[in-house]
């Protein structure tokens, strides 16, 4: 049986995190510089799908040498199996799609980026999984600064309204506000598990200090409210590893402050958007998203096909941009473009596999009482608040992210036990354990390896 060392494997997916969650390639190679960059026409590159491919087959074929692993957790868990109906359901919308050549050839990147994340949250332990999220996080942080510090012919905006906005790598600036929310609470997270030693604990904290520069840099709206949200989940995730008194205690009190905070701001909305330079109507989307919900309801049960709603003129989207009165990219929601591309039906499946992996990720907290438990958590806050405003679900790295909460809590809440949480807390890094967190599946694992 072929056996790939595993160092390969580390490197193989460290590279993969880190090229899904943020690189430069459409940016440079879209020309993008000091002006905003049409993001269908930096879509058409033929070196951002090449390099997303090679990745796919390399895990595809990771996947195949230990099937039998990873068929046993799907199997385990619920949400699993929403989630292939869902997949299969996107799989084969070109056949009623507006757009099917776009539909079919983005349907199997869609498909492949989902092979990635399980191939991701099936070969490694959990807190391996959690590792290299870090670091991907690190060096995407970096990257993101020396972008906007020393290039900022690409880095930062020049356009009108968003001039002097950092975007980093990312074509725009709302991207990277979001991207640098979630590496600050994240990587602070991980700063309360045993992670990490040495230069790496000191990499973790400038990598948390530039990623929330960077939040304000950016200059978006969005990222702020997100960073204060994942924060404010960390601090309950925590109450919820306390006993009843003390967790009902400190779960009341966040929930009494956090309900002040949203009363207040209610009732200063126009004078702090204004201060932010927003205004009520949320940059037009409550214009959109009546119109949104309109087109769905030409189309309800099956949509209009993956990726087969938004396009040049001649598309449906056409008549949305007539009703809105300015050319719209995008539904500006992630939750709103599931329901343009699959309908209700697959709608329905995906928030009832959303609601489930929630209630599993809330439920490993509670059962473990682990800070690591926590993660998950923040991945699917921070989805949920990225995708209100902004199309962001369908885009790889937070599709990768979602799979990966979806299942990371399956082989944990299965055979987790304390003992095993500690001597996975005793590990030094780099991490030498093998694919199994499941006894009875640690001589298959070894086999397929």
């Amino acid at each position: 049986m072929l056996k790939i060392p595993r160092i390969i494997e580390y490197i193989f997916v460290c590279f993969g995190l880190w090229f899904f969650l943020g690189n430069p390639i459409n940016l440079i190679t879209s020309g993008g510089a000091g002006q905003l960059v049409d993001v269908s026409e930096a879509n058409s590159n033929f070196l951002l799908p090449a390099i997303s491919m090679l990745l796919y087959m390399v895990a595809t074929v990771g996947i195949l040498l230990r099937w039998k692993l990873i068929l046993a957790r799907l199997k385990s868990s619920p949400q699993s199996l929403l989630l292939v109906a869902f997949l299969i359901l996107i799989f084969i919308s070109p056949e009623w799609s507006a757009r099917p050549n776009i539909s079919s050839r983005r349907s199997i990147l869609f498909l492949g980026s989902t092979a990635f994340a399980i191939f991701f949250s099936f070969s490694f332990s959990f807190k391996q999984q959690l590792r290299f999220l870090a670091i991907a996080l690190c060096i995407n942080t970096f990257v993101c600064f020396l972008m906007g510090a020393l290039l900022p012919k690409w880095g930062v905006m020049h356009v009108p309204p968003h001039t002097g906005a950092w975007r980093g790598v990312y074509t725009h600036k709302n991207k990277l506000g979001a991207q640098m929310a979630l590496s600050a609470v994240f990587l602070l997270t991980t700063q309360y598990i045993n992670l990490f030693k040495g230069h790496w604990k000191q990499i973790i904290k400038v990598s948390i200090l530039l990623a929330a520069f960077m939040v304000i840099a950016s200059k978006s709206t969005t990222a702020l409210l997100a960073s204060f949200t994942m924060a404010l989940t960390f601090f309950v995730c925590n109450a919820l590893k306390l006993n009843y008194r003390f967790m009902v205690i400190a779960i009341s009190s966040i929930v009494l402050t956090a309900g002040s905070a949203i009363v207040y701001i209610q009732a200063n909305a126009e004078a702090l958007l204004g201060a932010l330079g927003k205004g009520t109507d949320i940059s037009g989307r409550d214009e959109l998203w009546p119109a949104v919900m309109h087109m769905v309801s030409q189309k309800p049960f099956l949509g209009y096909g993956y990726e087969g709603f938004w396009g040049p003129a001649g598309g449906p989207a056409d008549l949305l941009r007539q009703l809105v009165g300015w050319p719209a990219p995008n539904a500006h929601s992630g939750f709103l473009e599931i329901l343009l591309a699959v309908g209700w039906i697959g709608g329905i499946l995906f928030f009832i596999s959303f609601f489930i992996t929630v209630t599993k990720s809330v439920q490993l907290v509670r059962i473990t009482k682990q800070s690591y438990a926590i993660c998950p958590v923040i991945i699917l806050v921070f989805l949920t608040l990225s995708n209100m405003t902004e199309s962001n679900l369908f885009v790889r790295d937070s599709w990768i992210l979602y799979v990966w909460a979806a299942l990371s809590s399956i082989p944990i809440l299965s055979t987790w036990s304390a003992e095993e949480a500690e001597r996975d807390d005793s590990a030094d890094y780099p991490p030498t354990v093998s694919y199994e967190r499941q006894p009875e599946l640690s001589g298959q694992a070894t086999q397929t390896s």
